[in-house]
Formats: structure tokens, sequence, C-alpha cells
């Protein structure tokens, strides 16, 4: 089975769900989406989009559609998956809450990616004639979004970099520190993993190579299930020698 019929296997119809869209957005969901630092007249627009929702699995956007909202991203995890000519898929990047998605259509591009939640992904969504407003009124604010985006593209040459060069080895253990890194804002070294296949997506290997990497990682108590419950992807990392692995 190719990579892309084995990712369409976990994706379920794109639809959102809204979420008490009629009630003013909170300061704190404009934080969320934005961070404490942003534009007044962007935290302004911000707090009158709508509310949406995504179920783990569920579509946000398709690749190749029309970029004609954009999602703050307020809670959760998601992937962005580029589905390749030769007929298989890699997942380029993953965003967390304050992340901005659908920028590209501030060009008029379309969707250059498919974004899929990988756990509840909570999000406000915009049209996007309202930035098209705001660049109008406030191109200085309206600079901040541009700069943003390319701020992604500057992340993807990194995962390129990281991600797809070097032994397999090494290149599980940088995703594994970079997951670490991503989803902790402190010195914190828990790491929830993604699944064996994502993780196959993303370094562009066989989901059976991660599997025996991460499991002689567990052997060398590399990462350890600290509560013993192997449901749960969450471990304890040693990052120290993580890093050592992932300079060979």
């Amino acid at each position: 089975m190719s990579a892309q019929n084995c990712l369409g296997t976990v994706e379920i119809s794109s639809h959102t769900h809204a979420a008490d869209h009629g009630s003013q957005v909170s300061s704190a969901e404009v934080a969320a989406a934005l961070g404490e630092c942003a534009p007044s007249a962007l935290q302004e627009l911000v707090a009158h989009a709508r509310r949406v929702c995504f179920e783990p699995h569920e579509v946000l956007y398709r690749q190749g559609t029309v970029s004609d909202t954009v999602l703050f991203i307020t809670g959760g995890l998601l992937k962005l998956v580029a589905h390749l000519a030769n007929g298989r898929a890699r997942i380029v990047r993953l965003h967390r809450p304050g992340s901005i998605m659908g920028l590209s259509g501030l060009l008029k591009h379309d969707h250059a990616h498919t974004a899929v939640a990988v756990s509840r992904v909570s999000a406000l969504r915009l049209p996007m004639g309202a930035l098209d407003r705001l660049r109008a009124d406030d191109p200085t604010t309206y600079v901040t979004l541009v700069e943003r985006w390319y701020g992604y593209l500057r992340e993807a040459d990194t995962w390129i970099t990281q991600f797809s060069t070097g032994p397999i080895r090494a290149r599980v253990a940088r995703l594994v520190t970079y997951l670490s890194e991503f989803q902790n804002d402190s010195a914190d070294t828990q790491v929830q993993l993604l699944t064996c296949e994502e993780m196959g997506f993303i370094l562009g290997v066989t989901t059976e190579s991660v599997s025996r990497t991460l499991a002689d990682f567990k052997r060398r108590n590399i990462l350890v299930n600290q509560d013993h419950d192997y449901a749960d992807e969450r471990y304890a990392a040693n990052v120290e020698q993580l890093r050592v692995i992932a300079s060979a």
C-alpha cells in the first residue's frame, strides 16, 4: 500500500463543528491564537472570528483547494501533508496553538498541503476578505501576517535539512528531540510521540524502521514510559543522549 493510501485510511471527510459561535471570543482565546504581543488591530479582528473545532484525523483543508479562509489555532496539534506526484505522501510540518493556517491565500494561492488534526484542534476562523480589508486599512499589521507566512516557509527548509538527511537512527533522534522541544515551553523533557506511521511520513522512511529504532531507544532507557502504560505514547526523554545520536 502506498504512503498516500495509508494516510487516506485515517483521514475522514472534511467538516467543521461550530463551537459557541454566538458568544464573543475571549481575550484568552485571542492570546492563544496570536500571542501576547500581536498588533491591536489584528487582535480586534480575530476577536470577531468564528470558533470551529476538528476531531483527531479530521481534515481542516485539502491540498489544491482554494485558500479562502484563515484559521488561527487556539488548541491541539495538526500536521501538514504534501501528496507527491509519485503517489507518496510526506508530513512537512507540525502546527500548534499560535499557528495561523491558510496564509497562502494572502497571495491568492491554493492550499499547498492537506492539513489534518492530530489531536482535537480548536481554532478561530476568518474569511480571507477580512484580511484583504486589513491590507487596505492597516498595511503595517498586514505585513506581520506575511512575515509569519515567510517564517513557516523557512521552517520547512529546516525540516528538509534535519529530517531528510543522514542515517535513520540519527533522523529519528532528531525528530524525537524536535517533538520534545516543540511540545514544551520549558526545560521539561517529556515527549508525546506521534505514531510510527506519522513519523515515517515525516522522515521518508518505513514504519518498520521507525518502530525498530524507537524500540531500541526504549530498551536503552533513552525513552522511558514512567507510567508503564504502553497505550500512552508519552515518555521521559534523555535529550542529551538523543542529541549525541542525532549528531551522528
